[in-house]
């Protein structure tokens, strides 16, 4: 009974937690971090502000919280597709597709990491600095494979990890839930759009087109003295 007590008492905890966390990004996200206070945030969940310094003692503690969130997130999605043991072409769509998907479903999570950066204290942010700094790494390993299987072009890898992402990620500026696309058709135009310049399929099929053109110009140069009735045979 204890066990089983302690159990529900450990999740009716963490619960209120990720209240107070989302809360406080919806707040932060529309207010700003600096112009939202603790007194606001007791009054957007009904509590005292005795229970909210129970969960966070601070401002700073509920901003990392949030930061740490987002990066929790990301970092899920981004190991099970490492996981997935898939070709680095179709892990690369997936990481496009999961960041555009988690930007959509926490757009104010998004918001509030983007923009409060600042805000946060040395300490705090030199430990999401270095977990930014994994995950893209993580995701640069999945565009080195795909150049060393002759599948991606990327002279700068990395250049095309920061497109990549930053491509996904700016839609927390501007993605309307309401508007006609959901995510994942802006996903899928992202991915159209971008696999253009990086595939290594892309220049070879130019290359063939132009091939194929050039055969056409000799067949009609051969045939244009029969046009011309030059190259008749007459009985």
């Amino acid at each position: 009974m204890t066990v089983g007590g302690g159990g529900r008492a450990a999740r009716r905890r963490a619960q209120i937690r990720a209240e107070i966390i989302t809360a406080a990004a919806e707040l932060f996200s529309a207010r700003g971090y600096r112009a939202t206070t603790l007194d606001d945030l007791a009054r957007r969940l009904g509590m005292s502000k005795t229970t909210l310094y129970g969960h966070f003692p601070s401002k700073e503690d509920l901003l990392a919280a949030i930061f740490h969130r987002t990066m929790t997130l990301v970092e899920s999605g981004l190991a099970d597709i490492r996981k997935s043991g898939g070709p680095p072409v179709e892990q690369l769509r997936r990481v496009v597709r999961h960041q555009v998907r988690t930007v959509v479903a926490e757009q104010s999570f998004l918001g509030v990491f983007f923009a409060e950066e600042t805000s946060l204290p040395p300490r705090l942010a030199r430990a999401i600095a270095r977990r930014k700094a994994r995950y893209d790494r993580s995701v640069q390993a999945i565009v080195e494979a795909g150049v060393r299987a002759g599948t991606v072009i990327a002279p700068r890898p990395r250049l095309l990890v920061w497109a990549l992402l930053g491509m996904s990620n700016w839609a927390y500026r501007w993605f309307d839930p309401r508007g006609a696309w959901d995510a994942d058709e802006v996903a899928d135009a992202f991915v159209a759009l971008v696999e253009r310049g990086y595939l290594k399929t892309a220049a070879p099929a130019r290359h063939d087109a132009a091939r194929r053109l050039a055969r056409i110009e000799r067949e009609v140069q051969a045939l244009r003295p029969l046009l011309d009735g030059r190259g008749v045979t007459r009985p």
